[in-house]
C-alpha cells in the first residue's frame, strides 16, 4: 500500500538524484581555472564569442590571447567556454590509406581478365594500379573527414 511518507520519501530521493545529476553536467569555474596556460578556448561572453589560447585564469577573471592581444573576461560576464578537442586527422588518414588499400586490392583482383579474354594490360597492373588508386583515395578521405571539434566544459 503507498502511503503519504513513501510518496515523501520517493520526492526526496528523486530531489536529491536531480541536484546529483545537475551538479555533474554544469561543472564549476574550478573547470576553467584548471585550464593549462596556452590550450586554445572558446569564450562566449554576452553576444561575443573569442577564440584564442588561455593566457591566465583567476577567481574572479580569466584571460584570452588572440590576434587582437590579451582580453580579459570578469566570471561574471562568461557564459560558455569550451576548449578545442585533439586532431585525429593522423588517425582517420592511416585508417582511410588501410580500407582504401584493401578495397583496391580486392577490385585489382577482381577486375583481372579471365582465360579466353583479351589481355591488353598485364592482371598484376591491374591490380597494382588499383591497390595503389584506393589507398591514395582512402589517405584523402581519411584526411578530409572532420575531426576535433569543440568541448564545453562550463555553462553558466
Amino acid at each position: 500500500m503507498i502511503t503519504l511518507p513513501s510518496v515523501c520519501r520517493l520526492g526526496v530521493l528523486a530531489a536529491f538524484a536531480a541536484t546529483a545529476v545537475a551538479a555533474q553536467t554544469n561543472p564549476g569555474w574550478d573547470t576553467v581555472k584548471a585550464i593549462a596556460a596556452g590550450t586554445e578556448v572558446r569564450i562566449a561572453a554576452g553576444a561575443r564569442t573569442i577564440q584564442g589560447t588561455i593566457g591566465r585564469t583567476t577567481d574572479d577573471a580569466v584571460v584570452v590571447n588572440n590576434a587582437k592581444g590579451p582580453q580579459t573576461f570578469d566570471r561574471q560576464q562568461v557564459s560558455v567556454v569550451s576548449v578545442r578537442k585533439p586532431s585525429h586527422r593522423k588517425r582517420n588518414a592511416l585508417i582511410g590509406l588501410a580500407a582504401g588499400t584493401g578495397a583496391g586490392l580486392g577490385i585489382g583482383i577482381a577486375a583481372q581478365a579471365k582465360s579466353g579474354q583479351l589481355k591488353v594490360v598485364p592482371n598484376s597492373a591491374v591490380v597494382a594500379a588499383c591497390t595503389v588508386a584506393g589507398a591514395v583515395a582512402g589517405t584523402l578521405v581519411g584526411i578530409v573527414i572532420p575531426s576535433g571539434g569543440w568541448r564545453e566544459i562550463y555553462r553558466k
